[in-house]
């Protein structure tokens, strides 16, 4: 019997400022994870829910800070799966709950999305989540940062 370890496979970490005019900054770091070791299809779909997630940052979660205030962000290929995490600073935020939410409304023939322009970013992680089988999670932190954590289980 043999034990499968989790070998990183590639890592990058990355602080900008709470902005929109930083996301070129955001895309062109995230690019170096459109790579032979992960399907392109998972990167696509990892690469619009960053940009969802940092933009939610930075129009919800740091609205009433300073626009230096740092947003990070984490990716990691192993061999085990594709993180992608955001870390911001704004007030906790029950994701579980709008989720859980927008999943009844969306089980229902009648549900339009374009009624949900505020949550088309949660309808998105949704999908994400229960479509294609990511993990989607936001929990507090320590030093008062709250964590976005998109993960794929893949295999090589």
């Amino acid at each position: 019997m043999s034990i499968q370890k989790d070998v990183l496979i590639h890592d990058a970490a990355l602080k900008v400022a709470s902005d929109l005019d930083e996301m070129i900054t955001v895309v062109e770091w995230f690019n170096q994870f459109n790579c032979q070791q992960l399907p392109y299809q998972m990167w696509i779909e990892g690469q619009t829910a960053l940009i969802e997630g940092f933009t939610n940052v930075v129009r919800h979660a740091h609205i009433n800070l300073s626009p230096q205030t740092p947003v990070e962000l984490t990716a990691t290929i192993n061999s085990q799966s594709f993180q992608i995490c955001i870390w911001d600073r704004g007030e906790i935020f029950d994701l579980e709950a709008v989720l859980e939410e927008l999943n009844q409304q969306t089980s229902d023939r009648q549900f339009n999305p374009l009624e949900r322009e505020a949550h088309w970013g949660c309808i998105f992680l949704l999908k994400l989540k229960r479509d294609y089988g990511w993990t989607v999670k936001y929990t507090h932190e320590a030093g008062n940062k709250n964590c976005l954590l998109l993960q794929k289980n893949i295999a090589f």
